[in-house]
Formats: structure tokens, sequence, C-alpha cells
């Protein structure tokens, strides 16, 4: 017994080491080459004190944004009916319930309706609940196969006069990934019932993306906090506030452009966790009750979340302070 408590206690104690020596890492200038280090951070991570505050700079477009761009992007796939009032032209109804009514067109369905009436309603349950937040509408679900293509979406929201949720797989496409997609979607569906004004792209995916919590977790194999960590010591890890936009996430001239997705989406669902447990979820509700866009001059002018009106610090030093948080806990 005392061999085992001194066996507990020493691999306590190394956990604590490494951890006090990422931190050091961190908060030093020490980043000559990988072979001085194995953790990536970017520059305005590297100072020992927190960065000097950098605001997101308010957008102005004389053409759609790039977010209006992808979304518009993703509305159009020759071949395909992906506009919802195609969508809703062409479906027959397979299975409906309390919630949710599963559609089909032309009788695709990558998995068994009984399957669908297992697993399904515990998900919408699941983010309603995590979310605090319902729609009144039923939510139309249908499924496509996978799109081609490096930047291709995985799953769609639509919000006509009842939302409209379309999942892109096939019978290879895990059903972990299928429900954390859903997941994700049910989370899209809920924000824009409870966060009207929520009109910022980074927020509302990771926002979604926090919702999907133990789906997502069960698609990737770890949690939020332990992938972030993870990508810092892979060096993958993509900063927040230099990727704010997400262009990398969307952009099918990169070839790694679901790898980005999937880092930048993860990435947000944990910094957001980490302002509702530090900060409380009323700061989190004031952030995203934002200013919404105008147009000036035949501009049309995007105003970013006031981090720095609701937190008292910039994005930027934000992210500074959750990654070093990140980096002093146990492995």
């Amino acid at each position: 017994m005392n061999f085992l408590n001194n066996k507990t206690s020493r691999k306590n104690l190394i956990s604590v080491s490494i951890s006090v020596l990422l931190v050091s890492i961190v908060m030093s200038f020490l980043f000559q080459n990988n072979n001085t280090s194995d953790i990536f951070v970017t520059n305005d991570l590297l100072s020992s004190t927190t960065p000097t505050p950098s605001p997101l700079q308010i957008e102005s477009y004389d053409t759609p944004s790039f977010g209006e761009a992808a979304l518009r992007q993703l509305l159009t796939q020759a071949n395909q009916p992906t506009h919802p009032v195609q969508i809703l032209d062409s479906a027959q109804k397979l299975a409906e319930d309390e919630h949710l009514i599963l559609s089909s067109i032309d009788n695709y369905l990558p998995f068994e309706i009984s399957w669908w009436q297992e697993e399904v309603p515990e998900v919408y349950n699941y983010v309603s609940e995590r979310l605090g937040a319902t729609t009144s509408e039923k939510i139309i679900l249908i499924f496509l196969p996978p799109r081609p293509g490096n930047c291709a979406t995985r799953g769609m929201t639509y919000h006509e006069q009842q939302p409209v949720i379309v999942i892109y797989a096939n019978e290879e496409t895990s059903k972990e990934q299928i429900l954390a997609v859903l997941a994700h979607e049910f989370g899209h569906v809920f924000i824009a019932e409870k966060y009207e004004t929520l009109n910022d792209l980074a927020l509302n995916e990771g926002m979604a993306t926090w919702a999907a919590g133990n789906y997502w977790t069960k698609w990737k194999d770890e949690d939020f906090d332990t992938l972030v960590k993870a990508s810092l010591k892979n060096e993958t890890y993509l900063s927040l506030f230099h990727n704010y936009s997400l262009k990398k996430a969307y952009d099918d001239n990169l070839e790694n452009c679901l790898l980005h997705r999937d880092q930048l989406l993860t990435e947000l669902a944990s910094f957001l966790d980490y302002l509702i447990q530090n900060y409380g979820q009323e700061k989190l509700s004031t952030l995203f009750d934002m200013r919404q866009p105008e147009l000036i001059n035949n501009q049309r002018i995007i105003y970013r979340p006031d981090f720095q009106g609701i937190y008292g610090t910039e994005l930027n030093q934000l992210e500074y302070e959750w990654l070093n948080s990140l980096l002093q806990t146990n492995p």
C-alpha cells in the first residue's frame, strides 16, 4: 500500500513539474527551433507578461464579406438540391417525433430509421439542455451524400419558416461523426433562437461546437482542452486572434482546410468554455448581444464582438490567459 501511494505521489509530482515546465516555456522566448521546444505558440503569446491589447478591427466591404461569400459557396453546388426551397420541394417525410422530422430525397438514408429513432432525440435533448434553449418549430432533418473537395461541408443549417438541417454522410461515415455534426447543427438552431443578435461567424461556430460537447469528444476521442493542449505540443495550434475570420477553415484552395476547420472550431469551443467557467454565462450572453452590421456610404460595416467592453481585455489577451490556464492543468 505504501508503495502504491508513493508511486501515485511521484506521478502527481511529475505531472505538476511537466505543467510548470510547459508554462515556463510559454512564458519565455526560448523558441529558437524545434530542438529547444516542442510547444508552438504565436508571437503575441511569447512574452512573460500579458500582451499589449490588440482590438479586432471593424471591417467594411464594398462587396460581400468573406463570411457571406463562404456561405453563398456552401449554398450552391452543381446538380444537388442544397437550397432549402429545393430541399423541401424534393423531400419526402420518413419519420417524425415531438421535435424532429426525418425526410429523404430519392430515398437516400445512410442508416436504418430505427437507429435515428434511438439516437437522434437524445442528441437533441443533450444540446437543448446544454444551451438552455429549444425551438417551437419542428426541425427538418435531411441526409445527402458527402460533397467532394478539400473543404467540403459536413452539415448545414437553414433558418427558413422552420429550421432545416442537412447532414452530408454515407454508409462509410462513422456514426460518431454523424452525431457530432448533427449536435453542432442543432447548436446552430438553438443559438439562432436564443441569441438573435449574434452575427459573428467565429463565436457562432465556436458556440455550436461547444454545444456538441460530449458528441464532439466521442468523435475526436478527446475533450476540447486536451485537443488544444495536444495541438500546442504538435505545433498545429492556430491563433484565434490571427485566424478570427476563419478563412483557413473555409478556403477551398487550402489542402488542409478540413483539418484547420476542426482545429479552429475545437479551439473556439475550449476558449468559450473557459470564458463560461471563469467569467460566467451572463457575460458571454452580453458579448453575444452584438451591434448589428450597417450600410454606410455604400459600404457594409461589420462590427466585432466587444471583448474589451465586456471582459476588460481584448481577445488576444484573453487568448493568452486561456492558453496559460490550459498549460497549468495536468495533462
